[in-house]
Parts: C-alpha cells; structure tokens; sequence
C-alpha cells in the first residue's frame, strides 16, 4: 500500500525544510521531505545569513544552530573606481545587519534535523519523477538515486522547493526564467595560511562582467568562500568560460590562498524579476525559495527569502483543519502576504542594480557609505532583504543620503 502524507515537500534545503519546521510546530500530522541528495552536502552559495534568516530560526526554536560560528565582525565593498568602504560591527550603534558566514553543508543539513527530528519523513536520497493529481491526492512518483528503484506516494498538498530548475513549477505549467532574469555563479573553497576573523566582501572589479560582482566571504576559521556572480547575459557576452572569469577576481585578492579546485563549481540563480505564479489553490500546490525565483536581482541572496516564505506558507497550512477549501484559502493567503511584502523590495533592488551598473555612480554610492555607517547599514538592509530593512527606507531616500553625503 502506498504512503500517504499531508504535505509533500520537493527540496530539503532552507526553504522547504523551514516549512517542513513550521508545518510541525504548527501541528501538521505527516510531512513528507523529498530531495534526491543525501545529505549532509554541498551546495553552491556564499554562504552569508543575515539577520532575517537568524530571526527565522528563533521564531522556529532553532537559534542553537548558530551556536560555536562567529558572527560577521566586518563588511567591505570596492567600487570599480578604486572606491571602498568597511563597516566594522564596534561602529554600529543600531541592529546590526550583519549576520554569519555558515557552510551551507552544515547549514542545511541543521534544518533537515531539526525537522527529522520533529516528525518529518526522510525521502531524501529519492528524486521525483512525476507528479499528477487525481481528485483530491496528489500521486508523486520517486527514484533512489542510487540504484533507480521507485515507489509512489500520496499527498494533500505538494510545496515545491527544489530549486533553480524545479521540476515541481515545470509540471504546475511554469516556464523556467528567461535568461534576462536569471544569474550565473561560480564558487570555490579555499584555506588561509592562518584563521582569518569572520568578515564579508563585495568587489565590483575589472574583469568581473556587469551586473556582477565578485565576492569573499571569511567564515572565522581558515576556511573562506571565495565566487563570483554576474547576469546570464552578462556572461554569455563575455564569452569567457566561468573558471576564466574566476582566475581573473582571484588573482584581485591580496590574501594568500590555497584553492580547493574539486570545490569549483557554478548554480544558476532564477531572479526575482519574474517570479512565477506561487500559489495553485485549485491544485493545492505551492512554490518557494529558488524554485520560485525568491532571489535578490541586486544581490543574488535568495536564503532569507525562501526560508521566510517557507515561514509563511507553513503556518499557513498547519492551521487548515476543514478540507480543501480551507486549503485553498491558506494558498491565496500566502502567495498575497508574500508579495504584499517583497514585490515593492524586489522592484526595487532591480533598479538598483540597473543604477550602478554605471562605474560613477557605484563609486558615489560605495564612498557614501565610507563616511556614513548608518548610510551603509541602510543599504546593506535594503539589498539583503533583512526583516527590518524590507520596506522601512525606500530607494529614493537612500539615493537623496548619497548625494548630499
């Protein structure tokens, strides 16, 4: 006989296991985690959470995760003009919206405990197949990754979170971002000769294609997370192969490193500049995360917004008691909150973006906020989507800072 569960979920990373976390807590009778990894593994990122994502995980009883990483002490930008700024954490005298620099191995494989632990089913090590609806359930079909077996499960409801190429949104009937809205990444781990303090930064570099930027990030031990981000388009203009472009911001960074190459690797980033339908109350289905193109088009941050929408629509569904119809309600309700809350932001981070794609403006930006760490903290939260910079400064406020800074 075939299992069945209330809740299907596709992708155990942040997003769909902070739903699978709230879907329990809240008092969902079965959860189903699905993903074709075996986990703990790696997974293509910088590895930065800010405070958004730490709010998050308190919210879910889950703030132990944090427990024995250093918090981010420092965020550096440079502008393609030779502009910099730092922003040490002992000049802030509000919140701080710097956050850590956590390995998304360990990470991820934290929340899927977490959510194992409360109750969840472990499917992971199982890729889906195909999914249809009949009446009322939701039918997946699953593959072991490793040896091809497959067996078929039920579901009430089925969450997509299986990222940039999602399966689930292709077989809800959505098409996957154009390349105009979509980012490429490439990222490698190295080691420094000594532990380096937890720090984050930004290079807006020669070499580097626009928009994109190339990054470092420092978790507090000799490990660091070293990448480069930039538009598809973008890319494909620079007629570069990726490794290319790395080789070129590596050798912009001063610090010794000892490069781990079998670490090398690149992700496709779906931006939040077309994301899809996210709802489908008449199919009780519903996207998040990457698979629902929740990524930041300035900065390519897609965790906060994931796991916040894993948030949302958890404990959205854990509370339908009545059937389908109360089902279908907590589906409109969501996919309404989660726009009420980031369209506006998402718009505009676009034009951001756009705006310092031109060097002299980058370079008037990044120099503000080399006099000004409030400045600086303003637009750190405006570009990181952290709860409390989502909305509370618009765009045009931040502009008029800058040019009387």
């Amino acid at each position: 006989m075939n299992a069945h569960y209330s809740f299907a979920i596709v992708g155990a990373g942040p997003a769909g296991t902070t739903c699978a976390n709230a879907l329990l807590r809240g008092g969902a009778s079965s959860v189903a985690l699905i993903d074709r990894a075996r986990f703990p593994r790696d997974k293509i990122c910088g590895d930065g959470i800010g405070p958004g994502v730490i709010a998050i995980l308190e919210a879910l009883e889950l703030g132990d995760i944090l427990k024995g990483h250093a918090r981010v002490g420092q965020m550096a930008m440079t502008s393609p003009l030779g502009g910099r700024m730092t922003l040490n954490a002992a000049e802030i005298t509000r919140a701080s919206p710097l956050g850590y620099v956590i390995s998304r191995t360990i990470l991820d494989h934290a929340l899927l405990t977490a959510a194992l632990d409360r109750g969840s089913t472990d499917m992971t090590g199982w890729s889906l197949e195909t999914a249809t609806r009949s009446g009322n359930r939701w039918a997946l079909t699953l593959a072991e990754t490793g040896t091809g077996e497959t067996q078929t499960i039920t579901a009430d409801v089925l969450i997509g979170a299986d990222g940039a190429t999602s399966r689930v949104r292709r077989l809800l009937g959505q098409r996957l971002n154009h390349d105009k809205h979509t980012a490429i990444a490439v990222r490698i781990m190295a080691t420094a000769r000594s532990p380096l303090p937890a720090r984050q930064e930004l290079n807006f570099v020669e070499g580097v294609p626009v928009p994109g930027y190339g990054w470092i990030f420092c978790t507090g031990s000799e490990t660091v997370n070293v990448g480069i981000g930039c538009d598809v388009p973008a890319f494909k203009a620079e007629k570069k192969h990726l490794k290319q472009i790395l080789e070129i911001y590596k050798a912009f960074l001063p610090d010794p490193l000892s490069y781990d190459e079998t670490t090398c690797h690149s992700s496709l980033l779906p931006l939040a500049s077309e994301m899809p339908q996210l709802a489908f109350p008449a199919q009780s289905a519903a996207l998040i995360g990457d698979a629902a193109s929740m990524i930041n088009p300035a900065t390519g941050e897609g965790i906060f917004y994931g796991m916040e929408a894993g948030l949302q629509l958890g404990r959205r569904l854990a509370g339908t008691k009545n059937g389908a119809g109360d089902i279908q309600t907590a589906l409109t309700a969501y996919e309404r909150q989660f726009r009420r809350t980031f369209s506006d932001h998402f718009r505009g981070n676009l034009i951001l973006r756009n705006t310092i794609q031109r060097p002299q403006l980058m370079e008037r930006m990044v120099r503000a906020c080399a006099k000004d760490s409030d400045l600086c903290c303003d637009y750190i939260e405006y570009m990181m989507g952290n709860e409390s910079g989502v909305g509370s400064k618009p765009l045009y406020r931040l502009a008029l800072s800058t040019l009387v800074a």
